[in-house]
């Protein structure tokens, strides 16, 4: 068994121009299944795909890509961290490190991320999965100095009415079986 390396690659993100042709081109040539589909900031469509149920996604599409010199495609890149330990290790990194900007913590209900600008302004995430999957968008800010105890109870609560949160394992094996990997 291989151990889960402290830092890997997770996810993309992209702006498009066309949500529904992005989406079939991503399912019909790369096997994509969408996760799941929703609104964010409240106008704009957001996708979530993946091919492999150990990630809820591995695209996230966003709508509302212009064809301005100035609005950029790319949304963020994401990283999956080993564990809440490493993730606050990141989350002090990025505090010290010289241009950063916009670090912000949020609890997506399947995941407690770090979010910040890069030096260049580039937008980027790490995060660790909670033991939840919750349909998304989902996001709700957290706060990092609490104990790994005190962030698990508090997402529990705040997701104990929440009717899409079903145990992650659950939601994976459910997903391998509909996408055939089973």
């Amino acid at each position: 068994m291989v151990d889960v390396p402290p830092l890997s690659i997770s996810h993309a993100g992209f702006h498009v121009f066309d949500m529904s042709r992005m989406v079939d081109f991503f399912a019909t040539v790369y096997g994509f299944h969408i996760v799941d589909h929703g609104t964010y900031e409240e106008t704009e469509e957001i996708t979530f795909l993946s091919t492999d149920p150990s990630d809820h996604h591995q695209l996230v599409l966003y709508s509302g890509r212009t064809k301005s010199d100035d609005d950029v495609h790319y949304n963020h890149i994401s990283f999956r961290a080993d564990s809440m330990a490493r993730l606050r290790t990141f989350h002090a990194a990025l505090k010290d490190y010289p241009g950063v900007t916009r670090i912000n913590t949020i609890v997506h209900g399947n995941a407690w991320s770090v979010y910040c600008f890069d030096p260049e302004g580039n937008r980027t995430e790490v995060f660790i999965d909670t033991p939840w999957h919750v349909a998304q968008p989902f996001g709700v800010p957290f706060d990092l100095s609490l104990s790994d105890e005190e962030i698990y109870n508090w997402t529990a609560e705040l997701l104990k009415d929440n009717e899409t949160v079903v145990p992650f394992d659950e939601w994976r094996a459910s997903r391998a079986k509909e996408w055939g990997l089973q």
